[in-house]
């Protein structure tokens, strides 16, 4: 599989007072050995624990953990995204705190148009708070929006409402973006191998372990893994259609490589699914033999299901020539 070699970005977005800042600390304090590079209005707008703190210039503050933090007073988004994107950077990932930065539309194109040579948008993760969701949602469009526009919605503070309302604000979420992919969570405690690419979900299941041990399925006691892999060619349009209607919203993420034979005009598709989002690019086979190898990790989804609906996507014809169901090339990988 191919290894990235973009620097990810995550933009954290969320109403006032839904616990982004919460969320920012503890992916910062359980980082998993990431290098992360921290984007903010000010420093003064979003409290870092002091105990991360290790020294602060005018525009970066350097974090214990090897986190480097920088204000964006001064600098327009690209440029201060262009602060840890360069050759050489010693920054494995970006996250942007991105509460007073953009309306959600306009951020999330400018996230799009700012990833190019050394970055590329991972995933948009809106915060909500349980208690005051559909009060902010009622008085506030941007509220509503911060949800239409993202991967992946954390409803926070559960732990102060009942499971009934828990339910109705998934509900609410899933009625405003159906595809998202939903958390819950107490103080923002999610699991950051989840809201973060690391490129850990992209090894086989046996190596994919939180205590460390071989053999264990488990991200953790609620999270798996499920891979699938075949020889034979996928038919580009069943694919297509599996990625577009199939793959079950308890699937977080999703990544591999595809074989689509010839209507693939015998090329090696990269695929990656975020939340909702899903990206096919292609590269050359070289001399690895054309294979289909997939990674689903989410939680509570059917692996037998999505063994077969995979299974159905086998081309029964792959040698027959039909210009209609060949796949229109996406870019190309880089």
């Amino acid at each position: 599989m191919a290894e990235a070699t973009k620097i990810p970005i995550t933009a954290l977005t969320g109403f006032l007072g839904s616990g982004k800042t919460t969320l920012l600390n503890y992916i910062l304090e359980h980082n998993h050995g990431l290098k992360i590079g921290v984007v903010v209005n000010d420093y003064g707008s979003v409290n870092i624990d002091a105990q991360l703190i290790a020294g602060k210039t005018d525009t970066m503050l350097e974090l214990t953990n090897g986190c480097i933090c920088c204000s964006m007073e001064g600098l327009e988004l690209d440029e201060a995204i262009g602060q840890f994107a360069y050759p050489g950077t010693p920054i494995d990932y970006i996250v942007i705190e991105a509460s007073g930065l953009a309306e959600p539309a306009d951020l999330a194109r400018t996230l799009r148009e700012a990833a190019g040579r050394f970055t590329m948008l991972d995933s948009i993760v809106a915060v909500i708070d349980a208690m005051n969701a559909e009060e902010n949602a009622e008085g506030h469009a941007t509220a509503l929006q911060q949800i239409e526009y993202s991967d992946f919605v954390i409803i926070n503070k559960i732990d102060l409402v009942s499971a009934a309302k828990v339910e109705q604000l998934s509900e609410l979420a899933r009625g405003i973006n159906p595809r998202v992919r939903i958390f819950t969570a107490v103080k923002g405690v999610v699991d950051v191998r989840l809201l973060l690419d690391q490129g850990r979900y992209a090894a086989p299941p046996t190596q994919l372990s939180s205590n460390g041990h071989a053999g264990h399925k488990h991200l953790h006691d609620h999270y798996a893994t499920f891979s699938y892999a075949t020889n034979k060619p996928l038919s580009p349009q069943a694919f297509q259609s599996f990625v577009n209607l199939h793959i079950p919203t308890s699937v977080y993420r999703a990544k591999g490589i595809v074989n689509l034979g010839n209507k693939g005009r015998r090329r090696k598709y990269i695929f990656q699914l975020v939340g909702k989002r899903a990206e096919l690019t292609w590269d050359d086979w070289g001399a690895q033999q054309p294979s289909t190898d997939l990674v689903f990790i989410g939680r509570d989804f059917n692996e037998d299901a999505i063994r077969k609906l995979l299974e159905a996507c086998i081309d029964d014809k792959p040698n027959e020539h039909d210009p209609a169901q060949e796949v229109v090339l996406p870019k190309r990988q880089r």
